[in-house]
């Protein structure tokens, strides 16, 4: 389980501009927010008292209550401290330790994602993928290796998938989908204008939509009828779309094992003629 302050750096930017000064306050004063009131956090962040119970709910916690004693149980004494994922590289950083920052802040973003995801809203994904006719991907810019990757896993699953590079082909498919079938769209941000054009299309034909983004509140979230929620890790010499791309791939990687077990009669053929046909490019007749 990631700690509080491990949690609200994976988080980070999945909060909006308000939430965000609560977290800057949390992540750079420790041990005063754990002694604060919800008046005085709200004070010192410059938010209002609402805009911090947001906060709390928005990195996983019921309120400011549970938010208070996770917190002071993380910076307990007794508690062995944390390796310092959530501290930014700099350029006085030896290679190692530059490493082990970048490799923390990946695990710290798949562990945050284990506790934000809504599975209930996963347990929907995978019972509307693997009931569906087709599924059509829509995904842009960073998104499209991630895309790439999930359409050839689906396809190990037994699910008829449609997928094109080309944004103009993701939304003729979308277009063309029907009830039964499902749109799949995926995008860091929630904002990709093409990336939505494509679900409103799909919307519009009947198709059921499922979206994997980072931000709740983004435009994508709130168009899609389940919305599955990553989170991304955060540094100036990295773009959090890379961190984003990795927890995706983790979430696909669960995703579709889900679906190979509930779609094990069909997808265990298809892994066998996958196997001959890679044979055969290794060891040509």
């Amino acid at each position: 389980m990631a700690s509080v302050l491990e949690r609200v750096s994976a988080l980070y930017s999945s909060l909006n501009e308000a939430e965000r000064k609560v977290a800057d306050f949390v992540l750079n004063n420790p041990e005063a927010a754990r002694g604060c009131s919800v008046i005085h956090l709200s004070d010192l962040s410059g938010v209002s008292e609402t805009t911090v119970v947001r906060f709390c709910r928005s990195i996983g916690f019921k309120g400011y209550a549970d938010f208070k004693l996770a917190l002071v149980a993380d910076l307990a004494p007794h508690r062995e401290p944390a390796p310092d994922v959530h501290g930014d590289v700099s350029t006085e950083d030896d290679l190692p330790t530059l490493v082990q920052k970048v490799l923390n802040m990946d695990v710290q973003a798949v562990a945050s994602t284990m506790d934000l995801l809504d599975m209930t809203q996963f347990e929907r994904a995978v019972a509307s993928i693997a009931g569906a006719r087709r599924v059509a991907i829509f995904g842009v810019g960073s998104s499209l290796p991630v895309c790439m990757d999930l359409q050839y896993r689906l396809q190990r699953c037994g699910v008829n998938t449609l997928f094109s590079v080309d944004d103009h082909i993701q939304a003729i498919n979308a277009a063309l989908l029907e009830p039964g079938d499902v749109g799949l769209a995926v995008s860091y941000s929630g904002e990709s204008r093409e990336t939505i054009e494509s679900v409103e299309l799909a919307k519009e034909a009947g198709a059921q939509t499922v979206c994997v983004t980072s931000f709740r509140r983004s435009p994508l979230a709130k168009l899609c009828d389940i919305c599955l929620i990553t989170s991304a890790g955060r540094t100036q010499w990295l773009d959090e779309t890379i961190t984003a791309r990795l927890v995706q791939l983790a979430l696909f990687d669960a995703l579709c094992v889900a679906l190979a077990r509930q779609k094990r009669h069909e997808a265990v053929p298809i892994l066998q003629k996958i196997a001959r046909a890679v044979e055969r490019k290794r060891h040509p007749v």
